[in-house]
């Protein structure tokens, strides 16, 4: 049993506003540059306009590859307008347009459909535009556009994210301006079935080998989320029991030859929805659906009310549901904040496994994600959003940003930290809307009554995370009660030049276990404390709520490793990255290697001088431009006259 003693601490700082609010003046006198909050870049987008409604009424062939498109966009001026454009590949050809029924002028060039008004519109008036086109779409991105097979079936799907929408029809191509509502009518050869946003209203059969499908979004899209994908579907429903009278149908469409074996997680969803709606609030596009449509990109995109699915497992399943709450309810403003989206539906699938198989499931995923968040480069606010590269990176946008979410939780706590997701969901200004980080800071400072600069500042402007070293000692005080002293420094960094973070230290006895919390605010402090019992062992940060590493520089002679350890890696198997552990008990020069399972050294991973204690090291499958292939490979350990190997999985 682990007793907590409330006990005679000479050395503990609290983390009350109060002392929040001198952190900040702490923090402030540091000068951080984080000047890229200020910077501002140009969307494709036209910001003159506000868009109101898609209407996308498109038929397609698959032999030949064909569009043809009436696309209706009505929009409102933010000032006095005599002319606007929208966003359209030039690969499309634009046959004519409308303008509130009457034929318009306008010029296709530079992926830029210029309309010139023939008038002056205010902003109090709305535009109807009605746009003519046809052509192959092109395949941008992650592929905008594609047509495919699967099992010799054509097949035709979309994926916009992030600047792929004006492939395929004229819109405004930014997430900023969401369209209040909108309509997807595909024809299509009547074989065929047709999935896209919202609720399906009917379908038409032609007569002439081809069948209209009308699907109706009636809550706020962003461009990027609209979508469609068409092939021969198995549809399977079930349902989401939001009450005790009610549901909401949850209608995979999958591939007939997958539609076996993905069966079983498919079942999963409904306690999925119910699990998220618990947590953040309920589902939020209830009058009209969840679900999924099998297309034949690898991954999955959170297409809004059916997720676009390459592959089907509990913890893809969970993510792109989580995206529904946040990315497609709230949607970052800009790709700058992508983590808003990608971040967040990483940290779902933690969320959920925590539920569906307790703590120690939350724990084991979120070691995995702090793994690769080290080995991110950069911000997380993505500097470069003309690289999708760098706008999907794996380890900063997606494994880092869900870290951030996890030590948010610790800093705050369960209760507070649940209560900010479901304000920040619940915000008038941002639900069905757009965000920036500072709105969800301003909601967690608002919840919490903590000033947060530091941290979001640090985390999310900032580069890497604190490389702790530590030493501590104990002496004896009066009676059974013992000083201990605790030195912790971080190496320097490029920005923050060190992290500023509240951190738990829980010192052991032969009495109990007390748990203290201190802020460390400088790059080299001193901490003391007394506890009860004669100390057995000190951790720092025992619950794994900082991304870190670190350095046990001296410890206490009595408590030094008895021996020489090598730790079997964690995860493993593993993919991208993994953690080894080591223990030396004297001072030791320490090398660890790794061979394939020809004996061929892939990488030195370390070769230094360590004193007595404990150490990690981590390893990826990405050496330098080569990565590794799945397979058993064999890390070494040499200390003094030590030496053990142990096997480790790359699985992809």
């Amino acid at each position: 049993m682990k007793v907590y003693y409330p006990i005679i601490i000479s050395f503990l700082i609290s983390l009350s506003a109060s002392a929040q609010k001198n952190v900040i003046a702490d923090i402030e006198s540091k000068q951080f540059a984080y000047t890229n909050k200020l910077q501002k870049v140009l969307y494709p987008g036209d910001s003159t306009i506000d868009i109101q409604y898609y209407k996308l009424d498109l038929s397609l062939t698959y032999t030949p590859n064909h569009l043809k498109g009436k696309v209706t966009v009505n929009l409102k001026p933010a000032s006095s307008v005599s002319r606007f454009f929208l966003d359209l590949q030039n690969n499309l050809t634009v046959d004519s347009i409308t303008v509130n029924g009457i034929a318009n002028q306008f010029n296709h060039t530079n992926n830029q459909l210029v309309v010139t008004l023939p008038r002056i519109f205010n902003s109090s008036e709305l535009i109807s535009t009605l746009i003519y086109y046809e052509g192959v779409p092109g395949s941008s991105g992650f592929g905008s556009f594609t047509f495919g097979t699967h099992s010799g079936q054509p097949v035709i799907y979309t994926l916009s994210e992030p600047y792929g929408a004006s492939d395929w029809f004229p819109c405004k191509d930014t997430p900023a301006d969401k369209a209040d509502s909108s309509d997807q009518w595909i024809t299509c050869p009547s074989d065929l079935y047709a999935v896209s946003n919202g609720k399906l209203m009917s379908i038409t059969d032609n007569g002439n080998g081809t069948k209209t499908f009308k699907w109706h979004t009636g809550y706020p899209i962003a461009q990027y989320l609209l979508s469609l994908a068409i092939t021969n579907y198995t549809i399977y429903t079930n349902y989401y029991k939001y009450s005790p009278v009610d549901s909401m149908p949850i209608v995979h469409h999958i591939y007939p030859e997958t539609f076996s074996s993905a069966k079983s997680v498919l079942d999963m969803t409904p306690l999925m929805i119910k699990i998220y709606s618990d947590r953040f609030g309920q589902y939020p596009f209830l009058k009209e659906k969840y679900g999924h449509a099998q297309f034949g990109w690898s991954g999955g995109m959170e297409h809004q009310t059916c997720s676009s699915m390459g592959s089907f497992a509990e913890d893809i399943i969970s993510h792109e549901l989580g995206h529904q709450w946040f990315g497609d309810d709230i949607t970052c403003k800009d790709w700058h904040h992508i983590w808003l989206n990608e971040g967040f539906a990483t940290y779902c699938t933690g969320l959920y496994y925590e539920a569906a198989y307790g703590p120690a499931a939350y724990n084991s995923y979120l070691e995995s994600q702090m793994v690769t968040a080290q080995t991110a480069v950069g911000s997380i606010y993505v500097q470069d959003i003309s690289n999708i590269d760098e706008i999907f990176d794996n380890a900063r946008t997606y494994s880092k940003g869900s870290v951030v979410l996890h030590m948010l939780r610790g800093i705050v706590g369960d209760t507070l930290f649940f209560r900010i997701l479901k304000s920040y969901i619940a915000d008038s200004t941002l639900t069905y809307n757009v965000a920036v980080t500072e709105d969800f800071q301003k909601i967690a400072e608002t919840v919490s009554g903590l000033n947060l600069e530091y941290f979001f500042s640090e985390w999310i402007y900032g580069v890497n995370y604190p490389q702790y070293s530590l030493t501590w000692k104990y002496t004896p005080a009066s009676g059974n009660l013992y000083n201990v002293t605790l030195n912790l420094s971080q190496q320097n960094n490029a920005n923050p030049s060190y992290f500023t973070m509240p951190v738990k230290i829980k010192i052991s006895t032969a009495v109990g276990d007390t748990l203290f919390t201190v802020l460390n605010d400088l790059q080299s402090q001193q901490y003391g404390f007394t506890v009860l019992g004669k100390p057995t062992g000190l951790i720092l940060d025992p619950d794994n709520q900082i991304l870190k590493t670190l350095n046990i520089l001296d410890i206490p002679d009595d408590l030094k490793p008895a021996s020489y350890q090598l730790k079997q890696n964690y995860p493993n198997p593993f993919n991208p990255t993994t953690k080894i552990e080591f223990s030396i008990p004297i001072s030791s020069l320490v090398t660890i290697k790794v061979y394939n399972e020809l004996g061929q050294e892939i990488a030195q991973l370390m070769n230094e001088e360590k004193r007595p204690g404990t150490y990690s090291v981590q390893f990826s499958s990405i050496q330098g431009n080569k990565i590794l292939p799945s397979g058993i490979y064999i890390y070494k350990i040499t200390a003094g006259n030590y030496t053990e190997s142990k096997k480790m999985i790359i699985l992809k």
